[in-house]
């Protein structure tokens, strides 16, 4: 780095502070907060512990722009912000594991670029997983840029999500304000270590445990599926306290404008009469008999997965010739439609559609039959991405997870399949849910053949 020293940089760093920097961090964080709040349920943001950021300050800037990774980077001082990613950062805390795949996949729908409709993008390119791959300190965490256009300006911001124990380990070793060139004492650097392995041991247990009451919670709203009587169930009234409970998912189901898990709305009685409530669901032994009870006139979807859909049909969608066949096909509105039910579904183009299958197809062969589980399907996806990284061309774990999960569940082979015979069961089982959740008409041939083209599977 040469051109100007700490003087200068001094005087530049005050006025871009007040000009760019702090104005991006209140806008980057309105505007991330808003996505969460917006593509997940209420459940799903009670999980999420804090939502924070900062601006790098003045002295921590000129240590890091003294790094020898940077001299021949940074020239004079209007070469810092293109070079420094982080001088505006953001944070997420959510309560473990899974919750970070949820924030990455919430994050999924923001555009690639930013623009006056939509200010605030996300750097796909910059992702790094260092949980999966931790640093040597120990760290764990998932980091990604985002970019935010203020006025005419693009602002790039790091993105910071770790689990509330992962965040932990960071506080308890100073780590973002303890890392310089030298060497870390070594009884340092082991005492870090260990502990950051303890915490994500603590962390695997905790998604055990989650994953366990999930299952309780799942067959306690799912119960029985007989309908009952519309005001009587086992010969009583509604107590005042059903009631009540009624008018609450009545209100709910009024204001819906997408299909909604069971889960969900279980959770957001819960939240109102309290935990107990899940009991016996007011007598009822399940929160879908009551929630039948509750809301004669409603729908539930079929299928695997069970929706309580809007109260009002969704607007037809036309028959339209189907798109010729391209290397690349934009996706169609249907996508979105699930996407809105289903926020891990990816709505993306027929190109990447096609890679993932063909990458899950090698990774499968090579890993040979097995009986579904979920820790097959977690070494194909990895294979399959590391595979794919190893070419150039990266394909998203979370992408290539939800197509394996999908074809799991759907085919429920252990034996290998090809890249065609995967896309024809996503499509399928693809189809079958736009169905379930009333987004297409099963007599609608020629916008299934239309979803199958950009899903990239064959229409014969």
């Amino acid at each position: 780095m040469t051109g100007f020293g700490y003087g200068e940089f001094g005087a530049w760093y005050d006025a871009y502070r007040s000009e760019v920097l702090e104005p991006t961090l209140e806008v980057a964080m309105e505007a991330l907060e808003h996505q969460l709040v917006e593509q997940l349920t209420d459940r799903d943001v009670a999980r999420l512990r804090s939502i924070g950021g900062r601006v790098k300050s003045k002295r921590r800037t000129w240590r890091k722009l003294r790094q020898p990774r940077y001299q021949d980077q940074i020239n004079s001082v209007d070469d810092i912000p293109a070079v420094i990613d982080d001088l505006v950062g953001l944070r997420v805390t959510c309560t473990n594991l899974r919750d970070l795949d949820m924030v990455q996949v919430a994050l999924d729908g923001l555009p690639k670029r930013p623009s006056t409709k939509q200010p605030l993008a996300i750097d796909g390119s910059s992702e790094r997983d260092y949980v999966e791959s931790p640093k040597e300190s120990g760290y764990r965490g998932w980091h990604v840029n985002l970019r935010l256009l203020l006025e005419s300006t693009s602002v790039t911001c790091e993105l910071q999500v770790r689990t509330l124990l992962q965040d932990s380990w960071g506080e308890l070793t100073h780590e973002d304000s303890y890392s310089k060139a030298g060497e870390l004492p070594p009884l340092v650097e082991i005492l870090s270590k260990r502990m950051a392995d303890l915490l994500a041991t603590l962390d695997d247990i905790a998604e055990d445990l989650r994953s366990e009451l999930d299952r309780i919670d799942e067959a306690a709203v799912d119960g029985a599926d007989d309908h009952p009587d519309e005001s009587h169930v086992d010969g009583r009234d509604l107590s005042a306290i059903e009631a009540d409970a009624a008018e609450l998912l009545a209100d709910r189901w009024h204001t819906l404008d997408r299909p909604t898990k069971l889960s969900s709305l279980a959770w957001e009685l819960q939240k109102e009469f309290g935990a107990e409530v899940s009991d016996d669901w007011f007598g009822h032994r399940s929160f879908q008999r009551f929630l039948r009870l509750a809301l004669p006139a409603a729908e539930l979807s079929t299928g695997r997965q069970v929706y309580l859909l809007p109260p009002t049909e969704p607007a037809a969608v036309p028959d339209a010739e189907s798109t010729a066949a391209a290397p690349e096909i934009e996706a169609p509105r249907e996508a979105d439609e699930l996407r809105r039910a289903d926020r891990t579904f990816p709505v993306i183009g027929t190109a990447q559609w096609v890679r993932i299958y063909e990458q899950l197809a090698d990774a499968w062969r090579l890993l040979g039959a097995r009986t579904p589980s979920t820790r097959m399907i977690n070494e194909l996806t990895r294979s399959a991405r590391d595979s794919a990284a190893a070419t150039g061309e990266p394909v998203s774990r979370r992408h290539l997870d939800h197509v394996a999960k999908v074809v799991m569940s759907s085919n429920g082979a252990g034996e290998p399949l090809d890249s065609v015979a995967i896309a024809d069961v996503f499509a399928s089982a693809t189809l079958q849910r736009l169905v379930d959740l009333r987004v297409i008409a099963q007599s609608s041939t020629k916008r299934r053949s239309t979803i199958r083209d950009w899903l990239g599977a064959s229409n014969n």
